[in-house]
Parts: structure tokens; C-alpha cells; sequence
């Protein structure tokens, strides 16, 4: 009778998901498997694969080199973070920590496992006060100079006015055309033109550092303002087009009307549509901070428009460029490509940075907290970061720090930026 032989160790076959995701280590992972291994990380599996990943890497190689991730695949799941706050610094990735941020999976309870830090004294003892976030508030300055000032508390309040109806109602500010001037309504026999004789009257809309305020506009034209902005509009769009002047920062959802082009004028740049939705940024950048020597940052003028959707004229001194969605003019002959999810994080309430220094991540900062910054060493990381904006100076603080690249202080309305 032949001997019995003894079956070999049975090994368990590498499962379907370890398999998709050495491949992602090793770049191989094919695109229509990407989605495949996103879901398939949300499982309890994935979940134990990435901890023992994480804690491995911690492990062996805290000091392994940075992994720079590839545009497409953080471009591709960019869409996919959760709303939970997210910060990393992308000079100082591991293997698995790159990973396991990449798919939006461990968020920030990466880095308390990576940066294994003890602060919680010493952040008390940095953070000495707190600053709240920005709020609805502006002043509105009527045609006849009234100023009013207008903020979140007031829930719904009527403002009188002679030349226009004008509502104040859950951080928006309503302008309806009245019968004495009656706005876009045509002349009679006459649909291109509108009431003659109806005189126009201008008001200002202004957002104070730490404010911000939403603008519906006669024409039903919406206009969301950013802090430290204002603009400058008729209480009704008369006859030939509708034109209105912006500092700062705005998004506009121009109401369509083929026959009164939308036209806004920013500094030196000036923006046609006929109906479509975009964002200026025309602050005076980087935005005035104190800095460890004499002297203070120069302003640039340049103005950055980019379409979300519709089209666009945008035209610079002599240059014109025509915009399609996605696109930005910053002033030059060329059109740039964005991410519409960082250019719009403001309006959405949220701060996104995809790649940003320190300095235009503070800009932001200071701009919202109403906060003078300086800096006291030389901060060279970049950082990708999806925060809400509804939250107190020292916790958006305290997610930054949480890479390990750089630390704050703060004292009254001053912050200090240090290693």
C-alpha cells in the first residue's frame, strides 16, 4: 500500500485586495481597478490592512523618504474626502501613510499614529487665546451714503430705502425692483430697452476682515462676497448692460438675459457673460502680515477669474481670452487649468489647499480670523488640506501642526508660524 502523503501547508491565496493594492504600491494598479479598491479599503478588511500597514511603516522606517502622489490618481480622489478635516504634508510620506491618506480613508488619525507627539501641555501653553471664525456680517452704503450695518443675528429685516426694496434675510441681502424703478422691465413696444427717464442710484455692499455676505441682486443675479471685499451696483439694471465693480473676492450666478450682457469690472480686468457662474479673486495678495524684519510683502494686482460654468470674455488690457468651465485668466496670454474644488472651498465653507506654502495658507487665515501673522523661521513644506471654515483659529491650527512640519503660537490677535 503507497504511503500516505501528508497534504503541504495549505497557504491561503492572496486575497483579491491585497492583490489591487500591492499594486497601487508598486504603481501598477490599472485605472478601472482604482474604484474597485477605494470601496474595497471601506471594508473591515481594508480597514486592518491599512492599520497594519501604517503601524509597520512606523515601525521600520520612520524616516523613510517622501512619495510624491501621482496628479492623476490625487486628482481622481480629491472628490472622494470625507468632511472630517484632513491635513498632510506632502514632503514627508511614507509608503503605507501615503497610501492610506491617498484614499481618504484614515484622515487625520494618521498622523497621531505617525507623529507619535506628546503637545497637548505645550499647545496650551502656545495657544494662549483663541480666535472665532469669520461670520455674516457687512456694511451696506446706501445711494444717499446711509450705512448700515448688517450681520448673522438679524434674521429677516426690511431696509429703507427710496430708490430700491431691499430685504436682509439669513446672511443674504435681496434687492426687488420697485414701481418706481422698475429694473429690467421693458419699455413698452420696446423689448430691448428699458423704462426711460428712471433714474439709477448705485449702493456698496462691504465685507469686513472676518466677513462675509450673499447678494441677490435685481436682476436675480446672485453674488456671494468673500471677507475683506465689496461691490459696487445699481439698485436696478436699466436699459443697455448690466454692469457692476468688485474688490476682494466674489462668485456670481449671473441670472441669463441675452439682451443685457453681465459685466464686471476688477481692477484692471473686465469679465462679459451673458449668463453663467464664476469667481473672481482680485485680492491685493499676499494679503499684509508682519514679518521677523523691516519692511512688508509687495501687493500684486493680478486678477484671477475662473469659470465654473458657461462662458466667458475676459479681457485684460489689450488681450482678450475667451474661458471654457474649468479654466482660469490670471492676466497673462494663457489659459490655466484648476482644481474648481480649491478655487470655490470659500464659498463652500470649507479652506482646501492642494499643495499650498505656509504663507498662502496663512493669507487665508489671517483674512478670515481677522489675524496679524509672522513668521519666525522659514517654513519650505507643502501642505494638501480640506478644513472647515466654522471653526475656531486654534483648531485649524492644531490640524496643521498635526504633520509635524510646523507649529504656532498664539497671543491676542497675532500668530506666529515656527518649526
Amino acid at each position: 500500500m503507497a504511503e500516505h502523503q501528508q497534504p503541504a501547508e495549505h497557504q491561503q491565496p492572496e486575497s483579491r485586495l491585497q492583490q489591487l493594492f500591492d499594486a497601487y504600491l508598486t504603481g501598477a494598479l490599472k485605472n478601472e481597478d482604482r474604484e474597485e479598491l477605494a470601496k474595497a479599503l471601506d471594508s473591515p478588511e481594508g480597514q486592518a490592512l491599512l492599520q497594519s500597514v501604517m503601524t509597520r511603516d512606523v515601525e521600520e522606517s520612520p524616516g523613510a523618504e517622501a512619495v510624491r502622489v501621482k496628479a492623476d490618481i490625487d486628482q481622481w480622489l480629491s472628490a472622494r474626502l470625507e468632511k472630517s478635516p484632513r491635513v498632510i504634508s506632502i514632503r514627508r510620506w511614507s509608503y503605507g501613510i501615503a497610501a492610506a491618506v491617498l484614499f481618504g480613508l484614515a484622515g487625520t488619525s494618521v498622523y497621531l499614529i505617525f507623529n507619535r507627539q506628546n503637545a497637548n501641555t505645550a499647545t496650551v501653553q502656545r495657544y494662549k487665546n483663541d480666535l472665532p471664525p469669520g461670520s455674516n456680517k457687512a456694511i451696506l452704503q446706501l445711494s444717499d451714503g446711509k450705512r448700515i450695518a448688517l450681520n448673522e443675528s438679524a434674521t429677516t429685516n426690511n431696509i429703507r430705502s427710496d430708490d430700491a426694496s431691499i430685504r436682509e434675510e439669513n446672511g443674504w441681502v435681496k434687492y426687488s425692483p420697485t414701481p418706481s424703478n422698475p429694473g429690467n422691465t421693458p419699455a413698452p413696444g420696446n423689448p430691448d430697452r428699458g423704462n426711460p427717464g428712471t433714474q439709477v442710484h448705485f449702493n456698496d455692499l462691504y465685507t469686513p476682515i472676518g466677513g462675509q455676505i450673499k447678494l441677490l441682486l435685481a436682476d436675480g443675479t446672485k453674488v456671494y462676497l468673500d471677507a475683506s471685499s465689496s461691490i459696487h451696483f445699481p439698485t436696478a439694471f436699466l436699459s443697455g448692460n448690466r454692469e457692476v465693480t468688485i474688490t476682494g473676492q466674489a462668485y456670481f450666478d449671473v441670472a441669463p438675459n441675452s439682451r443685457q450682457p453681465f459685466i464686471v469690472h476688477a481692477k484692471d480686468q473686465t469679465i462679459q457673460v451673458l449668463g453663467t457662474q464664476f469667481n473672481i479673486n482680485a485680492y491685493d495678495d499676499p494679503y499684509p502680515r508682519a514679518t521677523t524684519g523691516p519692511g512688508s510683502d509687495k501687493a500684486t494686482s493680478s486678477v484671477k477669474t475662473t469659470l465654473q460654468q458657461g462662458s466667458i470674455k475676459v479681457r485684460t488690457g489689450n488681450k482678450t481670452l475667451l474661458l471654457t468651465p474649468g479654466e482660469q485668466a490670471d492676466g497673462s496670454t494663457k489659459r490655466n487649468n484648476v482644481d474648481m474644488e480649491e478655487i470655490l472651498a470659500w464659498k463652500n465653507g470649507e479652506f482646501r489647499f492642494n499643495g499650498a506654502s505656509i504663507e498662502s495658507i496663512m493669507q487665508q487665515v489671517a483674512r478670515w480670523y481677522g489675524a496679524r501673522v509672522i513668521y519666525k523661521d522659514n517654513i519650505t513644506e507643502e501642505f494638501v488640506a480640506k478644513i472647515p471654515r466654522d471653526i475656531p483659529v486654534s483648531k485649524l491650527l492644531q490640524y496643521l501642526e498635526k504633520t509635524g512640519q510646523v507649529h504656532f503660537l498664539v497671543e491676542g490677535n497675532t500668530i506666529t508660524v515656527m518649526k
